[in-house]
């Protein structure tokens, strides 16, 4: 599905194997994509950000090509395996970018490991009242089926929800395809993301520098002020025309909004 790939392979962690993609050269760049897909979510980029950083892309454990828990998971769940992934990687210190869940993923490593953080990317990161989470679910249960599967999404679904700006056909495909290879933990993990309170852990963030980015047509921009305010040393920026995975749908926008940002 890359164009190149340097090396792609899993690391063992206490719940499962995880499947990653490492590829270039340079400081470490951990990469965490959107709830349902993989590392799918960084091919139209990784390339472009590999020329300056060993960028290492990761499938959530559930997702893509890493194992299925076979317990319950909740967000910190997901950082405590993560982490355990890298340090076996000798990726000691780094930056993060995440999108959306795996933005939400990147916080809480940031506020659970700060010593493992250099600069921090939230994409499209969901800023939700964990006391609202059964109205969220109840709102969200009609995308899966009686066997809590996800049901396949059209283009005109993924623009009413933002996902894209203007979907294409080879996009919706494509995250058809990996919320069916997630299978159950698509669910599972909205309903992790659902209770996650976000709010409490950003004081704890210590990232030396911390970039809010959303789409222009992100529905989830509710939380852009939210981030922005309340990280200490946190920039913003809207890409305009875009949607919540803007990497897919503008790489060379995103990469040259994502690498001013990291580059000194």
């Amino acid at each position: 599905m890359f164009v190149r790939r340097d090396l792609t392979d899993s690391v063992p962690t206490p719940e499962g194997n995880m499947h990653f993609v490492k590829q270039g050269s340079g400081y470490p760049l951990v990469m965490l994509h959107p709830l349902g897909t993989s590392t799918w979510a960084w091919h139209t980029v990784i390339d472009a950000l590999s020329q300056h950083f060993t960028c290492y892309a990761f499938d959530m454990l559930g997702h893509g090509e890493s194992d299925k828990p076979n317990r319950h998971f909740n967000i910190p769940d997901y950082a405590r395996a993560l982490d355990h992934a890298c340090q076996l990687m000798n990726i000691h210190r780094g930056h993060y970018v995440g999108n959306s869940v795996g933005a939400c993923l990147a916080t809480e490593m940031a506020a659970s490991y700060p010593e493992r953080l250099d600069k921090l990317a939230l994409v499209g990161c969901p800023v939700w009242d964990p006391r609202t989470a059964a109205a969220r679910l109840a709102e969200g249960a009609a995308n899966f089926d009686e066997n809590g599967l996800s049901k396949p999404r059209t283009l005109e679904q993924l623009k009413e929800q933002t996902t894209f700006a203007e979907p294409r056909q080879e996009w919706v495909d494509a995250t058809n395809e990996t919320r069916a290879q997630a299978g159950v933990w698509v669910k599972n993990l909205m309903e992790s993301l659902a209770s996650y309170d976000i709010m409490s852990r950003l004081p704890r963030i210590e990232a030396s520098a911390t970039l809010v980015m959303y789409g222009e047509h992100d529905r989830l921009r509710e939380g852009e002020e939210l981030l922005h305010n309340n990280i200490v040393n946190a920039s913003k920026t809207v890409l305009p025309g875009l949607g919540h995975i803007p990497q897919i749908e503008d790489p060379e926008m995103f990469v040259d909004s994502l690498l001013s940002f990291l580059q000194p």
